[in-house]
């Protein structure tokens, strides 16, 4: 335990009202009423003290906390603040990619399947005789529309693409037709392709 004298010093040098130890004289500083009043060796205060604060401070612990709760924040640069945050999304991705590969082995052990899937959304030229393409999304992406009809861009006709997609282990598992007479009369073919993933 500290001293009246030594807690009010410490208490001073806290509150930044003194700047070093050697400020305040022991034999001039004393208690005064609810206070403890440090002197320098002229005889000035130079600083007051609550004794409610010195009792505080003359438990080393809480003198402890009282410094370092006292000490300037640290200022943290724009640059660290940055390479702190990509720290924690590089952290959270890599928890991520972890958690998904252990529900994809847990899958696996358990002989469930996954699948790839991919979507052809077409309208045939004509009246789809030859079964050449007029229009081609697949996957939303558009392959080839409407305005290209007279260029010298080719696409596959569809067995063709149906063959390419067979070969690559696609197998189809839905057609739907959508024949719209009120707009402009065009047919629009949605087929559906699934695969299991390797």
């Amino acid at each position: 335990m500290l001293s009246n004298f030594d807690a009010a010093v410490e208490a001073a040098l806290i509150r930044k009202e003194i700047s070093s130890r050697e400020i305040a004289d022991e034999n001039r500083s004393g208690q005064r009423g609810n206070s403890f009043e440090l002197k320098n060796s002229n005889g000035k205060v130079v600083s007051r003290i609550s004794m409610e604060r010195v009792e505080q401070l003359k438990d080393p612990e809480a003198l402890a906390k009282a410094i370092t709760a006292a000490q300037p924040k640290v200022q943290v640069s724009k640059e660290e603040l940055e390479a702190e945050a990509k720290n924690r999304k590089e952290e959270m991705i890599a928890k991520q990619k972890a958690e998904r590969e252990q529900l994809l082995n847990a899958m696996q052990a358990k002989g469930i399947k996954r699948w790839d899937y991919k979507h052809l959304r077409l309208d045939y030229k004509g009246r789809g005789i030859t079964q050449e393409i007029n229009l081609l999304d697949i996957d939303g992406e558009r392959v080839r529309g409407w305005s290209d009809n007279f260029s010298s861009k080719e696409v596959p006709t569809l067995p063709e693409i149906l063959n390419k997609l067979g070969d690559d282990g696609w197998e189809m598992i839905s057609h739907v037709v959508n024949q719209d007479l009120a707009q402009n009369g065009t047919t629009m073919h949605y087929y559906n392709f699934k695969r299991e993933k390797l």
